[in-house]
């Protein structure tokens, strides 16, 4: 079924990938409208409801050790099913969004399972999964920031960081079966080329069609 987003292009993947600054890169080079749906994720948890968004308003109005002590299952459960919301609310976004020229939109929400539904051709999107040495390394080099603080506050700080980690490694491999069923386009990122480089790579799979 297709809901007139034939103007966007689409970047999923995995946290740590680089496609927040890619996104910026190729909005630049090809004049497109960029949306990152990390940065409306504050405007839109100040409306989520127990009934319409019953994960995510868990997961913010929870303690950090709660949700960090949860086993990687269940950790990965409930990604899934925040994402899937959240899904829901940057579509309305992007179709509120301006059509005088393309979109180019990314964020983890960007599953394929939900993205091919808004696909006209296969080459509208693509999805960066980060390898787990890079994606570790990645968290690694934050743990002095914003990933410490959060724990500090937790019982067992390690086992928080690798339940943390594994999380996210397992979406990502989660989100590569998911695109490679569907026949999507998926790009691995290990670090070893500059993230110029990666963005050369993926517009290159978009140019055609901007």
């Amino acid at each position: 079924m297709i809901h007139n987003l034939s103007n966007v292009l689409w970047i999923g993947g995995a946290p740590c990938a680089g496609k927040s600054t890619i996104v910026s890169l190729l909005g630049k080079q090809f004049d497109l409208d960029v949306y990152h749906v990390d940065e409306a994720f504050s405007r839109h948890a100040q409306h989520f409801t127990p009934s319409e968004q019953p994960c995510l308003y868990k997961w913010t109005h929870t303690a950090w050790n709660d949700l960090w002590m949860q086993s990687d299952e269940q950790l990965l459960e409930e990604a899934i099913r925040c994402y899937g919301e959240h899904f829901e609310l940057a579509i309305k976004d992007l179709k509120a969004m301006p059509k005088s020229k393309g979109i180019i939109a990314e964020g983890n929400v960007f599953m394929p399972d939900r993205v091919i539904n808004f696909l006209t051709h296969p080459n509208q999107a693509i999805w960066l999964i980060p390898t787990r040495k890079f994606l570790f390394d990645t968290y690694r080099s934050k743990r002095s920031g914003m990933v410490e603080g959060i724990l500090k506050i937790c019982d067992d700080p390690e086992q928080a960081y690798m339940n943390w980690m594994n999380r996210d490694a397992n979406f990502s491999d989660w989100v590569e079966q998911r695109a490679r069923i569907a026949g999507l386009e998926v790009l691995k990122v290990s670090g070893d080329q500059s993230i110029q480089k990666v963005a050369q790579r993926v517009g290159s799979h978009f140019r055609f069609l901007t």
